[in-house]
């Protein structure tokens, strides 16, 4: 609304307007009907039909002040449904926000996994290195900003570890945790065989035993390992063989490490996959299969169940499964078969 017309409505209130301010103000609202909704002048105006607008211009205003009424928009109402949805939106994006902050706040990790077949070396943010055997995985966090150095081991892996003064260096494996400021050792513990092992070949370790927590930690040194045979036990108390319920335990074997031969003590059986050395003693065809399927990258099926408590004995460097299949035959004879990846031994 304009300055202009304001004054000649403070004129028409007050009975102060002239003729010539009175057809000046009847222009103005013709011009804007809108202003003239606004000023509330529907019941307060009269127009001089003679001296200002016709019946033809008369009919135009009626129609051009009916067209703004009906072009004027509603007032909007906050209506129950405008409400959920806001409401839904406001939930759905705290919790969103809630969950980031909660993932941001969650310690990162590294996975590193081998296949069967497959060898890695791995440098840790501290300068230790890890080498990883076939079918394995080491889980490590991405920072190392923690009073101690975790990682976590299923299957085989060769470590040396980097001293860092009161920062220890702790291996968790399936039934053992393993304790090192500063060393090198092997850890086994693969989830398919009977049994996992911890290795030393300098330095010292402290192992203990996830299900025996009270016990004192096992202290290995230079050339010595500790071996955790997996057996499983009945309840005593149920003489029902059907309702008997296993319980695992294990046997601990203390024992220095296992030389390659009489003549060679500065390399183990432990450590001889990080040379590419197969060496087997007095191991079982059920034992055994498991190595060659994690070594070979194949599937092995032994029909013959006597043929899997049979013991071997041998060493294979770098040759493929035919050749070490046909000198486990010289040892015990037996018949196979190979198709695609499945080696089956009858």
């Amino acid at each position: 609304m304009t300055n202009r017309l304001w004054e000649l409505l403070t004129l028409h209130w007050s009975n102060a307007i002239s003729e010539e301010e009175k057809a000046e103000l009847d222009e103005l609202l013709l011009e804007h009907p809108g202003d003239w909704l606004k000023s509330g002048l529907m019941d307060q105006l009269s127009f001089n039909r003679i001296s200002v607008i016709d019946e033809e211009q008369t009919s135009q205003l009626i129609d051009r002040v009916t067209t703004a009424i009906s072009e004027t928009p509603p007032r909007k109402k906050f209506g129950f449904r405008q409400l959920a949805l806001f409401l839904g939106i406001f939930i759905t994006a705290a919790g969103a926000l809630a969950g980031y902050l909660f993932w941001a706040q969650q310690p990162r990790y590294k996975i590193v996994s081998t296949d069967a077949g497959m060898k890695t070396k791995i440098r840790l943010p501290d300068g230790s290195t890890i080498w990883l055997n076939a079918g394995s995985t080491l889980k490590y966090r991405e920072k190392w900003d923690q009073p101690k150095r975790e990682v976590y081991l299923s299957g085989e892996g060769f470590f040396d570890i980097q001293p860092s003064a009161g920062k220890p260096f702790i291996i968790h494996a399936e039934k053992m945790d393993i304790r090192v400021l500063g060393t090198s050792f092997n850890v086994r513990s693969y989830k398919e065989e009977d049994f996992q092992e911890t290795a030393v070949v300098s330095g010292a370790v402290e192992v203990t035993l996830k299900n025996k927590p009270d016990m004192k930690p096992i202290r290995l040194t230079l050339h010595e390992k500790v071996i955790l045979r997996k057996t499983d036990i009945h309840d005593k108390e149920d003489k029902q063989i059907a309702d008997k319920q296993k319980k695992e335990d294990l046997i601990i074997e203390r024992q220095p490490l296992s030389p390659i031969s009489p003549t060679d003590s500065s390399h183990s059986m432990e450590t001889a996959w990080m040379n590419n050395q197969l060496i087997f003693r007095n191991e079982t065809m059920e034992s055994l299969a498991l190595r060659l399927e994690r070594w070979y990258g194949l599937k092995i099926i032994i029909e013959n169940p006597q043929l899997a408590t049979s013991r071997f004995s041998g060493r294979a460097d770098n040759v493929s499964i035919e050749k070490l299949l046909t000198i486990l035959q010289e040892i015990q004879p037996f018949n196979y078969s190979i198709q695609d990846d499945i080696v089956t031994i009858k």
